[in-house]
């Protein structure tokens, strides 16, 4: 156990001193969206009825999202003391005012 423990806080140490040389301020708040958008990327890239009915359109890539989402950043009213949550929805909301994520609609039987 202690010598996972020492692994740990090396491994700590290490990404401390990564995240402060990220050039973007807070980066722990960056890091964090940038973390939300990877889990809606990963995990709507194909529509599974019985979790979402939510898609990232074909073509778009992760990279894509994180260019725009630079260049758009500083007009979200993105804080950290917003929450995981509502950080989340201003996120979720951002991707589908910009066609980034959509929602699948059913078809109808004619």
């Amino acid at each position: 156990m202690e010598h996972d423990l020492n692994l740990l806080y090396d491994d700590l140490l290490d990404l401390n001193e990564r995240i402060s040389k990220l050039p973007v301020y807070p980066q722990l708040g960056w890091i964090w969206c940038f973390d939300i958008i990877k889990d809606i990327f990963d995990n709507h890239q194909e529509v599974d009825a019985d979790v979402t009915d939510e898609v990232i359109p074909s073509g778009v890539t992760l990279k894509q999202i994180f260019d725009k989402f630079y260049f758009d950043i500083d007009g979200l009213g993105i804080d950290m003391d917003l929450g995981g949550e509502v950080l989340e929805e201003v996120i979720r909301d951002w991707m589908f005012e910009n066609d980034l994520l959509m929602i699948v609609e059913e078809e109808e039987d004619v």
